[in-house]
């Protein structure tokens, strides 16, 4: 055989891989390489597409909300109680009393008596 055909046939020997060790041991393992990541491009954003408007009204109105229902309620002649609120709304009692409190801060003023039952009535008494 000859020098080149000799380099030939020896089979090729990859790098070793990297080690570690292990808890201070004798013992060496391998290092595992960590996975490639992709890199992120920076994408364009796309133009929102412009909706033309018709003038097409809904096919069904939109109900009042449940603020307003209140509102309306407490304009009444006798006002309601916080058991008719709490039933127009489907809240509980302490949402309807948080709704009042809004009402207030929004500058309504709202009064509060006691019927002849002994249930207290709240009335809207004047608008902002």
């Amino acid at each position: 055989m000859t020098k080149i055909q000799a380099k030939r046939s020896v089979p090729t020997i990859s790098a070793p891989s990297p080690i570690r060790r292990v808890n201070n041991s004798a013992t060496l393992a391998p290092v595992r390489a960590a996975p490639l990541q992709r890199r992120q491009t920076k994408r364009t954003a796309e133009p929102a597409q412009v909706v033309p408007t018709t003038s097409v009204p809904s096919a069904a109105p939109r109900r009042p909300s449940k603020q307003s229902m209140i509102a309306t309620m407490l304009r009444q002649r006798g006002g309601a109680a916080i058991a008719d609120l709490m039933t127009a709304t489907g809240w509980q009692s302490h949402s309807i009393r948080a709704a009042l409190t809004g009402l207030r801060k929004a500058g309504h003023q709202i009064k509060r008596q006691r019927d002849s039952a002994g249930a207290t009535r709240y009335r809207l008494v004047s608008a902002a």
